[in-house]
């Protein structure tokens, strides 16, 4: 089972970052609802994604320049009023539902770890050396957020103190490296059932979703054994009472030319499949990467 979070509020129910995306999220039976703040030019924290109103609102300008005055004249295109986080952080607590905050912006660390003093709400950041900042300033449990892939994911949050990983891009090896260091991973943006359901079986602890209720069903369901009829990287192993163990190898993927290769899936996608390969199975080598995580391919295969 994993959390639902639902992503602006609830992005494909309700315009986003607003007290009725919350609702929403809430009717849905969501675990945790996310929101983005931004600063006013007199201090208050809106919830806001870009820089500006314009996409969004009927008004127009940088939220940095507009006072807390004029934002609140403002309407969203479905003619809600833009919250402030102290409105959202009231309208989640009438529901029973927890809030991750992601600052959308450096600087608002004090304000946001003050806002969110005493609650079981989640900070989020692009900006990983904020939410370091958060830790110092606060109990609060963060998660850095990633939309690339780097080298060591979990090394990123570890230095920034975060408790969780809310990454764009998955491999198997960023769940398996994550919960050996006690920390959760989110994906995002996950809006098909199938991404869902998979993710699920890899190991994922939530699933952030512009629509909770499409997402409830599948996260809320045991992970499915998954097997060449039902899975979208087959061809790949074929070991006998074994079909399906690359996504679960802590090297994948190694791309170690001489025991795997390049195929392509049904949906036409290029991926690294370990065809054939018996490395991880052989009881020596079994043993030492289980006692040195870290062990590369190289190792084992001179094991």
């Amino acid at each position: 089972m994993a959390l639902v979070i639902g992503h602006r509020g609830a992005m494909a129910l309700a315009a986003e970052n607003t007290l009725e995306g919350i609702r929403a999220a809430a009717r849905c039976k969501a675990d945790k609802v996310e929101v983005d703040v931004r600063l006013s030019s007199d201090g208050t924290l809106f919830l806001m994604h870009d820089e500006t109103v314009d996409r969004t609102c009927d008004g127009s300008g940088k939220v940095e320049d507009l006072s807390r005055e004029e934002l609140s004249a403002m309407r969203v295109l479905d003619g809600q009023k833009i919250p402030t986080l102290e409105e959202a952080l009231a309208a989640a607590k009438e529901l029973g539902i927890e809030m991750v905050v992601e600052m959308k912006e450096e600087g608002l660390e004090s304000l946001v770890a003050e806002a969110l003093k005493g609650s079981t709400s989640m900070v989020t950041s692009f900006y990983h050396s904020s939410l370091r900042e958060i830790k110092e300033l606060s109990d609060l449990q963060t998660g850095i957020i990633i939309s690339s892939l780097p080298v060591k994911p979990t090394e990123l949050a570890r230095w920034a103190g975060a408790d969780a990983v809310f990454p764009k891009r998955v491999n198997p090896r960023l769940f398996k490296d994550a919960h050996r260091l006690g920390m959760k991973v989110f994906p995002w943006t996950i809006n098909s059932k199938e991404e869902a359901a998979w993710l699920v079986r890899l190991g994922a602890d939530g699933l952030v979703t512009d629509d909770p209720c499409r997402i409830r069903e599948e996260a809320d369901l045991p992970a499915r054994a998954t097997g060449k009829n039902n899975c979208e990287y087959y061809p790949c192993h074929h070991f006998q009472g074994q079909d399906c163990t690359h996504c679960f190898c802590p090297l994948y993927p190694c791309k170690d030319a001489s025991i795997g290769r390049y195929v392509k899936t049904k949906r036409g996608k290029r991926v690294w499949t370990c065809i054939d390969c018996r490395l991880v199975h052989e009881p020596k080598a079994a043993k030492y990467l289980t006692d040195h995580p870290e062990a590369t391919t190289a190792e084992l295969k001179a094991i």
